[in-house]
C-alpha cells in the first residue's frame, strides 16, 4: 500500500524509497569490455548502471535508478520487491 507522500506502507510500517533501496543487494564489478565499473542489484535483475569511472559512481547511479523505480511502483500501487535479506 502506498501513501500520498510516496512511501510504501506494509504491516503498518512506513518506509521511504531511499531507505528501501539501501536494503537491497548490490554487486559492483569492473568490465574491461565497457571500460568501467558496472553495478547490478539482485532484487531487480534487469537493472544495471552505465559504465562509470569508479565503483562508488556506479553504485550511486544504480541507486538513483532503483529509487526512481520504487517511486514508479508506488505510483502504480504495486508492492516493492522484498530485500534478499528479508527472505531468510
Amino acid at each position: 500500500m502506498t501513501s500520498a507522500s510516496g512511501e510504501n506502507r506494509s504491516y503498518g510500517l512506513t518506509m521511504k524509497p531511499d531507505w528501501k533501496a539501501a536494503e537491497y543487494s548490490y554487486r559492483i564489478r569492473w568490465s574491461a569490455a565497457d571500460r568501467g565499473y558496472l553495478a547490478s542489484v539482485a532484487e531487480f535483475p534487469h537493472m544495471k548502471s552505465a559504465p562509470e569511472e569508479t565503483p562508488h559512481a556506479a553504485f550511486d547511479a544504480l541507486t538513483a535508478i532503483v529509487v526512481a523505480r520504487l517511486r514508479e511502483l508506488d505510483d502504480d500501487g504495486q508492492p516493492w520487491p522484498a530485500a534478499l535479506a528479508e527472505a531468510d
